[in-house]
């Protein structure tokens, strides 16, 4: 059976199932930051409703319905596919007292009219919450933000840009448009232009650096983790996000307790659920490394706005004897990605507090290139042809109280670098990306 023909099956199987168990909705939508979020209203929500989110990457077309369902993809597998079928209409049929009253689904949008199409398999009234993380084109956002890229993505089907930021701006904030005056719109302030928004419903922003409902305040980085204040309608929580490393882990906890504010719960109460929360792997996730150093573990993806981030990030913290960038590839840039990878070189060097660079391959050359035209010091700039040149190098290499950034698109496998350099390899299951059978012969 086609792709396409499964898809519209599956939606409208999963609309006739939400018109039967009824459950509300909370959707999560933006640029980045979408995985964090769902996580962390996942974290909020659990204490006080029976909720369910979807896991991987199951927020497009297929994702969503299964999510709905409760179900993985069977793959290939016929056989599969009819119990599948034979759950949905299990749950059209049957109204079940488990099934979950909440569901937190992430949704993407790969190209102008996805996020419709998602919101489409909702019963009208059944989205109590959307959240829109941030409006950005991903791979340029600080770099070019209004040129248009022509990508050649490995992924045929993937179209990484709108033909502009207002497009951009025009798909995310679709799912508001989904919302009753009843609901709520929960809008990231400083990276979302909130005054271009016609909201029909009730909404609370959040922040850090724009004046919004729920902000961020007092925010320090330490060996610990982060710490700060949630401040709302002048009421003050401090909290703690262990493993933390960067001011844009929070956003995703802002986001979070907001959401918790929309189902009646206090601060304090919406708080102490993300006391479970952790900053999820390869995500500028805090390490103990080799030699009592410690790594910035940001090996999920990559993408020039996010190595920005993440070099600035690592520049900023207030420890370290030695602060250290091993970069690999940002992938999928199309025609543009030499100009990108060299401009990331020069925002290395730009980064003063940054006392070493090391990078993978014919792309971290052209990082390294860059850095040097930055005048970076050659004798602080390295670059290796292999994954096991870097680790064997590092282990050599890494001093007491370093701090290491490592960060790479999914396809370099940057992360087999940190396994090699953590200090409790053996738990590299329960802390790395990519852990799983599939991706051990990749």
């Amino acid at each position: 059976m086609a792709k396409k023909n499964i898809e519209k099956i599956l939606k409208i199987l999963a609309r006739a199932v939400l018109k039967k168990q009824v459950p509300q909705i909370v959707s999560i939508t933006g640029s980045i930051g979408k995985t964090s979020t769902k996580e962390a209203i996942y974290f909020v929500l659990r204490k006080k409703f029976r909720v369910r989110r979807n896991t991987k990457n199951y927020n497009n077309e297929i994702g969503v319905p299964l999510t709905i369902l409760g179900e993985v993809s069977p793959g290939k597998s016929i056989l599969g596919w009819l119990k599948v079928f034979l759950k949905f209409f299990n749950l059209i049929i049957f109204k079940k007292k488990n099934y979950p009253g909440i569901l937190i689904l992430e949704t993407a949008a790969d190209k102008p009219g996805d996020l419709k199409y998602l919101m489409e398999i909702f019963p009208s009234g059944l989205l109590r919450v959307a959240v829109l993380t941030a409006v950005a084109p991903v791979h340029l956002q600080g770099f070019a933000s209004q040129k248009r890229v022509k990508m050649k993505s490995k992924i045929s089907s993937r179209i990484e840009f709108f033909g502009g930021l207002d497009n951009i701006f025009k798909e995310k904030i679709i799912p508001f448009s989904f919302l009753k005056k009843d609901g709520f719109a929960i809008v990231n302030k400083d990276n979302c232009d909130f005054e271009k928004m016609n909201l029909a419903s009730r909404f609370i922003t959040y922040g850090i650096e724009k004046d919004s409902d729920l902000m961020a305040r007092d925010i320090k980085v330490d060996r610990q983790g982060l710490r700060f204040d949630f401040t709302y309608q002048e009421r003050h929580f401090h909290f703690s996000l262990k493993g933390g490393t960067s001011s844009h882990q929070i956003y995703s906890l802002l986001a979070a307790v907001s959401v918790g504010l929309c189902y009646g719960m206090g601060i304090e109460q919406a708080s102490l659920g993300l006391r479970d929360y952790e900053v999820l792997a390869g995500r500028m996730h805090q390490l103990k490394g080799l030699n009592n150093s410690i790594i910035i573990d940001d090996t999920y993806n990559s993408s020039p706005q996010a190595v920005k981030k993440g070099l600035r990030s690592l520049a900023d913290l207030p420890f370290g004897e030695r602060k250290i960038a091993v970069l690999g590839a940002m992938l999928e840039l199309g025609e543009e990605s030499d100009n990108f990878h060299r401009l990331v070189g020069g925002l290395a060097a730009k980064e003063k507090e940054i006392d070493y660079l090391i990078t993978l391959g014919d792309k971290g050359k052209i990082i390294s290139e860059g850095a040097l035209g930055g005048n970076m010091s050659r004798e602080k700039v390295f670059n290796f042809e292999t994954l096991k040149e870097i680790s064997d190098f590092l282990k050599g290499f890494i001093q007491k109280d370093d701090v290491l950034l490592v960060k790479g698109s999914q396809g370099t496998r940057m992360e087999k670098i940190v396994q090699e350099i953590i200090l409790e390899p053996e738990k590299a299951k329960d802390l790395l990306v990519r852990q799983g059978e599939e991706w051990q012969d990749k």
